[in-house]
């Protein structure tokens, strides 16, 4: 019977390192000894998996094969390790958790610091990338959580609520409004205190509102949605001055008085005061939009990232309880 996968690792190491040469470095032992065994291998099965003739190496077809079950059999050792950590208590561990730049910049620091120390074993990685890169890096396993808006499909992925947040509208001082649509304005200050969420606040309407300049999100943030779902309630065809892939760029450009700008209460009462912009709180049927850590309900969940999971509801628990 020939064993196929003895030495996987040394394939496997060539096939990342690209050259012979990088991968016997990397294995700690000499190349003449990593290309005799690979080449005993390749004699087993009939066939070549390397292309030596380009820098860097390619796959064959058979190396293609080959590194794919390779693959698989590398997340089948990985869960397995996962699954015996977890009759330990949680003392050691790998978490990578992924989020945008307001989650990376805003929401993660503070959390991650007092996580690691209450867990200083657990090592913590962090991957920032936008929402639809993140959600494919953790259906492919390369990070274990998202923190960040919860706009996950139930099919791949399990999300635990963390806080609610709104969608204001932010309008620079430089921009004309109706004098009663301006009484209604509040500052970064007055949102911090949370006065956008009382009952007593006025809403406003986007009547009147057809020659102001918008700073958009591009449609790949859901925000844009949102945005766009409110311009249809208006029945309103926006006058587009720029689109952004962030929510912090639109703002930063909003605070220098390049238009206005959908922004989330997180973002104001996270980012220093906009002096140059008034928020005001809108009226119309509003979806609620909510922050949450996901993960893939598809895989295997370690203990380590069980713990952290239950340690960030209760963090934020504890943070928004007055």
């Amino acid at each position: 019977m020939i064993k196929l996968f003895q030495n996987m690792n040394y394939v496997y190491e060539v096939y990342k390192s690209g050259s012979f040469s990088k991968a016997a470095e990397n294995l700690h032992m000499t190349q003449p000894a990593l290309s005799i065994a690979i080449r005993k291998l390749e004699q087993e099965i009939g066939q070549p998996l390397f292309e030596r003739r380009t820098s860097p190496l390619k796959l064959t077809a058979a190396g293609h094969i080959y590194i794919d079950k390779v693959e698989k059999i590398v997340s089948i050792e990985q869960e397995c390790a996962d699954c015996f950590e977890n009759l330990n208590e949680v003392k050691v561990g790998k978490i990578t958790i992924g989020g945008a730049i307001i989650s990376m910049t805003y929401l993660l620091p503070e959390l991650i610091v007092e996580f690691s120390n209450q867990y200083p074993g657990i090592e913590i990685a962090a991957k920032e990338a936008s929402l639809p890169v993140l959600k494919n890096m953790l259906t492919n396993g390369i990070i274990d959580l998202i923190l960040d808006t919860d706009w996950f499909e139930e099919e791949i992925f399990q999300s635990v609520p963390l806080f609610e947040n709104q969608i204001l509208l932010g309008i620079p001082l430089n921009l004309p409004v109706d004098t009663k649509v301006f009484a209604c304005g509040m500052t970064s200050e007055e949102i911090r205190k949370n006065k956008h969420l009382s009952e007593k606040q006025p809403v406003i309407g986007l009547y009147g509102m057809e020659n102001l300049p918008f700073l958009l999100l591009e449609p790949t943030n859901e925000i844009f949605g949102r945005s766009k779902a409110i311009f249809d309630y208006y029945h309103i065809n926006p006058l587009v001055k720029m689109s952004f892939n962030q929510q912090m760029t639109s703002f930063e450009f909003a605070s220098k008085g390049l238009g206005a700008v959908f922004i989330s209460d997180t973002l104001i009462k996270c980012s220093p005061d906009a002096e140059n912009l008034r928020f005001y709180k809108l009226k119309c049927p509003m979806p609620k939009r909510g922050v949450a850590i996901a993960y893939n309900k598809k895989r295997y969940v370690t203990k380590a990232t069980k713990c952290f999971i239950d340690y960030t509801a209760e963090f934020y628990k504890n943070k928004l309880t007055p």
